[in-house]
């Protein structure tokens, strides 16, 4: 079977902190140059070479986040670090909307358990990443209706 990447789902709320935050990190020493009391050009570079890589570094998940399904493995991809699960070790997939810190842009996420381990991943299509995992490894067990 071919390799299949899944792009993950992005909640509205979710991209707006990430697009404002960035926004008003590279915003800040516009700000200061034209409306602050610093008159110093130089410190005002400064600031801008600071502050760009972190609104880079907020953006980077945005633009970065995917899971890359091959024959035997799924990649998690968060842009900044890259997650290997053999599909052979995952036992159990669940729908969960936990607000745990993942992989993942939106609150509508999966929960893979894996080796006495867990992931929350939040695929776009989510029936697609179901049917592609489950005829890579039809022992996994898939629940796809949320447990409260």
């Amino acid at each position: 079977m071919a390799d299949i990447i899944f792009v993950s789902k992005v909640d509205f709320w979710i991209a707006l902190i990430l697009w404002v935050g960035s926004l008003s990190l590279i915003l800040i020493p516009l700000w200061e140059w034209r409306w602050g009391k610093s008159n110093s050009r130089m410190r005002n570079i400064l600031l801008m070479v600071i502050l760009l890589p972190f609104a880079a570094l907020m953006l980077m998940p945005f633009f970065g986040t995917k899971y890359t399904l091959t024959d035997s493995q799924l990649y998690v991809d968060s842009g900044l670090s890259t997650q290997t699960i053999e599909l052979a070790d995952i036992t159990y997939i669940t729908p969960t909307r936990s607000m745990t810190s993942a992989p993942a842009l939106s609150l509508d996420r999966l929960k893979i358990e894996y080796r006495n381990k867990e992931i929350l991943i939040s695929p776009k299509d989510k029936p697609r990443f179901y049917q592609e995992i489950q005829a890579r490894n039809p022992k996994i067990v898939i629940e796809k209706k949320y447990n409260f």
